[in-house]
């Protein structure tokens, strides 16, 4: 197993892709945009997830940038207009 596969918290995740090794690891931005996504956490998550498709082709990352994009377009659609 590599070491991602050993780090499990949005903490430990952030920690890692801040080192030089991390920064530029797919995998971990991906799992890191989950975390985010899980505690609902939007802006962040389409950071990380903008960030693992940086690095290289990402199928579903830019699948999940989509779901939070129409999440968001449903969660607040009567947001202006009480």
């Amino acid at each position: 197993m590599e070491r991602i596969d050993y780090l499990n918290t949005i903490e430990e995740l952030e920690e890692f892709v801040a080192t030089d090794e991390g920064k530029r690891e797919q995998r971990a931005w991906y799992k890191l945009g989950g975390l985010y996504r899980s505690t609902e956490r939007w802006g962040d998550a389409l950071n990380a997830y903008a960030k693992c498709m940086e690095f290289g082709a990402h199928t579903a990352a830019k699948e999940a940038s989509e779901a939070i994009r129409r999440i968001l377009d449903c969660r607040f659609t009567d947001w202006m207009n009480p």
